[in-house]
């Protein structure tokens, strides 16, 4: 057999695999950006700058520099980014196939895994994004195709290639550091001779001198970058680990973090019980060589992950972060495919159950997936229907989640954070208010941007930018919040309230009219059926409501003043804190869904 012929014949079913990855990645490929770190992605592309979180701590700084790249052909920050992740994939899926093939010396088996991998719901739904994680997971599969590849005494090839690897998959997901530091310590050890661990050691150093001091000089300096990288992780410590997880369970992250990724419960439940039958051949696997298998690195790089996951990763990007530890499971799954295929002695069992597996979870992730392919983002046709429509003075108030978005894609408002936008122009007619929100309004005016309600969508994503709404503000609706005034909040359904805590204030503008109506009501979750409420004008008694679930318009007569301040005093508040048992710190009383001046 001629070399040739002897690649094609050994090689065919990664190439096969790899191009059905590419086409799928093709074919999906969204049309506009979605989620805030995508913008936060092409704008570092386009000015490297994380002083001004482009990108966001730790830096990415590899996935910038890449990104760089392929915006040189490309000329469009965010298309680069995705056609990089587009890239990746093939690439990708025949590194973590043929590391599979060399532990487990199965062909079809190492394909049929790294397919499953690809086509699971966590990678279809985010492997084409702009985001570091689809890049991230190709040098990934590559430092495991270097790391599981026999060593000999004759060189140093594989070492030097997990040392560039393994930096390079840090330097594009630098939280990947965490479980890839035990991983590389693992694999050093089980390297021949001293030669091969300097040789890896010096790669892993140079490539990360390569990435980290053009971050550094990005960010301003080792003192600046210190400071940046500090912010998050204190970012992470107060929020990720612990505001985020609410009061849920051990048991309902495990189920987030481990069981999500894969979608919907019916690959979920097949997938599992493949893992099971699979174990007993991967504990084989492992203790093959004990200490000196070359898939113990993978079960140390998967072991810490997951703690780290469950210990202190935010769970609503939960789908996302489990990109890692899904590596391992699709192995063992395809172990789980080959005792399934020894005892229906039928061949083929694996590719069929492959095949089913990925035909159901592209269903799954289809509402979602699909409609990206079809229509633009729902931030992204919001902002497209602003500039095309509103008057060049308007003031934009973005809520804080779209503030990415807002600043990629309206550049040519003025665009100020939702309360301060109202601040500065509660008091000013003359200047349009339009707020550019996730959720719906039912208001005069409101346009609002969607995409279907998946399961998907609530099992794979943090929830947000479904529903993107574009709300003038007419100058007869606004005021200022003063005391006890919460953020504005909305739902899918079109409904806007503020939460008012026991004593609350607001400030009308000078121009108020003679009379004012205040809608008030409170959510079915309260302890308690009613609230009275008095409401005092500039100090003076205006009126008691007993404010219950169904709305109460309090209708005010104005005084001939210019300044007005309305307050209002509960008789009960609660702490959603020790009620719900989340972290919510504030104390509410009743919910102000509306004022209107007249």
């Amino acid at each position: 057999m001629n070399p040739t012929r002897a690649i094609v014949r050994g090689w065919w079913r990664e190439a096969l695999g790899a191009v059905i990855v590419l086409v799928s990645r093709i074919l999906t490929a969204p049309r506009t950006p979605w989620e805030n770190d995508e913008f936060l992605f092409a704008e570092a592309v386009r000015n490297f700058d994380p002083s001004r979180y482009h990108p966001h701590p730790p830096g990415f700084p590899l996935l910038v520099i890449l990104g760089k790249v392929f915006n040189a052909f490309i000329h469009d920050p965010w298309r680069a980014l995705v056609v990089f992740g587009i890239v990746a994939a093939p690439i990708g899926f025949v590194a973590i196939a043929r590391a599979f093939r060399n532990w487990i010396a199965d062909p079809d088996l190492a394909v049929c895994g790294a397919l499953l991998y690809y086509f699971s719901a966590s990678m279809m739904v985010h492997g084409t994004l702009a985001l570091s994680d689809g890049p991230a997971m190709m040098f990934l599969g590559l430092a495991l195709f270097a790391i599981s590849s026999p060593h000999d005494e004759t060189h140093e090839r594989n070492a030097i290639f997990i040392g560039i690897w393994t930096s390079a998959a840090v330097g594009t997901r630098p939280q990947l550091f965490v479980p890839i530091a035990p991983m590389l310590i693992v694999a050093l050890l089980q390297m021949r001779t001293i030669r091969q661990r300097a040789a890896c050691v010096i790669a892993f150093g140079l490539v990360s001198a390569m990435w980290f001091l053009p971050l550094a000089d990005a960010a301003g300096g080792f003192e600046a970058l210190r400071l940046y990288e500090t912010k998050q992780m204190q970012y992470v410590a107060a929020h990720d680990a612990s505001v985020s997880r609410g009061g849920m369970s051990m048991a309902q992250l495990a189920v987030r973090f481990v069981l999500h990724p894969w979608g919907s419960k019916y690959v979920t439940l097949p997938l599992f019980a493949c893992v099971v039958f699979g174990m007993a051949a991967f504990v084989r696997f492992l203790r093959r060589d004990k200490w000196r298998s070359t898939i113990l690195p993978l079960v140390v790089f998967s072991c810490i992950q997951l703690i780290f996951e469950l210990g202190w990763m935010d769970p609503a990007d939960g789908a996302r972060y489990s990109l890692p530890v899904m590596i391992v499971i699709a192995l063992v799954a395809a172990l789980g495919f080959g005792v399934l295929r020894q005892s229906l002695k039928f061949a083929a069992a694996p590719w069929v159950a492959t095949s089913i597996l990925a035909a159901a979870t592209l269903a799954y992730v289809w509402p979602l997936v699909g409609a990206r392919t079809k229509v633009p983002s729902p931030p992204a046709a919001a902002a497209a229907y602003a500039n095309a429509n509103l008057p060049p003075n308007s003031v934009v108030g973005y809520d804080i989640a779209l503030k990415p978005h807002a600043e990629y894609l309206l550049t040519r408002f003025r665009l100020l954070p939702i309360e301060k936008a109202i601040a500065e122009t509660y008091d000013h007619p003359e200047v349009p208010l339009v707020l550019y929100a996730n959720g719906a309004s039912s208001g005069t005016g409101s346009h609002g941007f969607t995409w279907p309600a998946s399961d998907a969508y609530d099992k794979l994503t943090r929830k947000f930018y479904r529903q993107v709404m574009v709300a003038p503000r007419a100058p007869r609706e606004r005021y200022l919040p003063v005391h006890g005034v919460y953020a504005l909040e909305w739902t899918t359904g079109g409904d806007e309230w503020r939460w008012l805590g026991p004593d609350a204030t607001i400030r009308l503008p000078r121009a108020h009219g003679s009379e004012a109506a205040l809608t008030l009501r409170f959510s079915t979750d309260v302890p308690y059926a009613t609230n009275v409420v008095t409401i005092s004008i500039n100090g003076r008694d205006a009126g008691v409501f007993n404010v219950g679930r169904e709305p109460v318009v309090a209708r005010l007569a104005l005084p001939a003043e210019a300044l007005i301040d309305i307050r209002l005093r509960s008789s009960r508040a609660f702490s959603p804190g020790a009620l719900l048992h989340n972290q919510d710190p504030r104390t509410l009383a009743v919910q102000l869904t509306g004022v209107v001046t007249h």
